[in-house]
């Protein structure tokens, strides 16, 4: 959406100093003091008002979907041609569904999981709303992202009394606004003295009143007045920032500044190591050399995830800096398409001793979430190679929007009955629990997989101090 206050032309006289310009704010631009007061007073007087104690995440999902929900709609308001965009409905969408789970499972972990999952899908949106950056500098989209989160919230803050202040407008030309004002201030104790009168007059209507009294703590409502403002005043900000006062998006290419033969040599070096490791990994995983004497296999599944994924994490950036910075030349793409496979070759091995772990020891949702971060890293490396030969395929949208439909993939399943299904095929195997395993089916999982416990030949096993109906 274009600006939408207008500037009036400076006006200078002879031997006067020029007139001060003077904005005009729009009625949208009024209208979101209102949506950012809301949100204030949603975070103020609902997440952390008397009484607002909330038990679990799902007790507090309906207070974190309303304010969530205010500020999609102002956002939507602020850019409604961008927002009707397929990839901005398919965002909130996502959003949405993330929300609706809190009303079909109830596990611990994703659900606070989605808590930070569902603000970071709507800064995707908001940034895909707010900017349009073309595939031969797509890195742009990086960082704007950071700067809706560092920037945009706190470079328009004096905005927010600007319009605050264009609600009460002063000059010769505001004579019906100064009559308002007037009108209204002479009324006012007017009204005090009628409701006073009308509240005494009322028994019930002075009974509530008290009670609201008794319950009102000026030492309490001050913080929260002041903590509405703050969040009206960073909303504002950001939405302002991101609909009238966007920084310009680069359309030029990336100088390229690296030598394809300097690109070569440096990537030459890394995949000589890769191959050593690969070597390593080939001898122990297929077995052809047995581990040394003092690690077992669970602990060789275990050491070494981290960093595997750390350097998968740094391959990716080589290959999109050499991709974006390298001379034009054919000769990079076989090394660029070589780090891809030994990246994938990195992940496979992580994925396999991650495998190895959850055949010894079962499923459980630490390991399901780097499980599915994994494979979705594997498909990364498949989009990363069409990028070698589609150059203007936008990699970085492509992959946020694989990752977020991913994550909905995710969330739609019943994960606790997962984990409960494999540890009680698990002790199948095994011939019965043990206490360790009933206890962590009975208490540490969600009541999501409490069918799966209670239709289980292994039931008995899991509660075993409750005694059975009938007796």
């Amino acid at each position: 959406m274009e600006q939408q206050y207008y500037e009036p032309p400076r006006a200078e006289a002879a031997g006067k100093a020029p007139v001060p310009e003077k904005r005009v704010y729009s009625p949208l631009q009024r209208w979101l003091l209102a949506f950012t007061l809301v949100l204030g007073a949603i975070v103020a007087f609902s997440w952390f008002g008397e009484g607002s104690m909330f038990q679990t995440v799902r007790d507090f999902a309906p207070a974190y979907a309303a304010f969530w929900a205010v500020y999609a709609v102002a956002f939507c308001l602020a850019n409604p041609k961008r927002a009707r965009r397929p990839a901005s409905l398919f965002l909130l969408s996502a959003a949405a569904l993330l929300f609706l789970r809190y009303a079909v499972y109830a596990q611990a972990e994703t659900s606070l999981l989605n808590l930070a999952v569902i603000p970071l899908i709507l800064m995707l949106h908001a940034v895909d709303c707010a900017f349009d950056a073309p595939a031969c500098r797509e890195g742009q989209y990086i960082t704007l992202y950071l700067r809706g989160w560092f920037v945009a919230p706190f470079a328009c803050i004096g905005r927010f009394f600007g319009a605050l202040g264009s609600l009460f407008p002063r000059g010769k030309g505001n004579t019906r606004g100064r009559a308002v004002r007037l009108g209204l201030l002479c009324a006012l104790p007017v009204a005090i003295l009628v409701a006073a009168l009308l509240i005494q007059a009322d028994a019930v209507m002075a009974y509530y009143l008290s009670r609201f009294l008794n319950g009102l703590s000026l030492g309490s409502i001050l913080p929260r007045l002041l903590g509405m403002l703050l969040v009206a005043m960073l909303f504002y900000s950001f939405l302002y920032a991101m609909t009238w006062q966007r920084p310009a998006v680069l359309d030029a290419p990336y100088r390229k500044a690296f030598d394809p033969a300097g690109v070569l040599a440096a990537l030459g070096l890394l995949l000589a190591v890769y191959a050593v490791f690969a070597a390593f990994q080939f001898t122990y995983l297929t077995g052809l050399a047995g581990l040394p004497a003092e690690l077992t296999y669970s602990e060789y599944a275990v050491r070494g995830f981290q960093e595997l994924c750390a350097v998968a994490a740094i391959n990716f950036i080589a290959f999109g800096i050499c991709h974006a910075y390298t001379k034009e030349s054919p000769a990079p793409r076989p090394a660029l398409l070589a780090l891809l496979g030994a990246t994938a070759l990195l992940l496979l091995s992580a994925l396999y001793r991650l495998v190895l772990y959850i055949r010894a020891y079962g499923l459980t949702i630490n390991r399901i979430l780097p499980l599915w971060f994994m494979l979705f890293l594997l498909a990364a490396l498949v989009f990363a190679a069409v990028k070698l030969y589609r150059p203007k395929l936008r990699l970085i949208r492509l992959l946020a929007g694989v990752l977020v439909a991913w994550y909905l993939c995710l969330s739609a399943l019943n994960l606790d009955a997962i984990i409960a299904k494999s540890v009680l095929a698990d002790a199948a195997r095994k011939g019965g629990l043990t206490e360790r395993n009933a206890n962590f089916l009975r208490y540490e999982l969600s009541e999501d997989a409490r069918g799966v416990l209670l239709e289980s030949p292994l039931r008995e096993q899991i509660y075993y101090d409750v005694a059975p109906e009938g007796d």
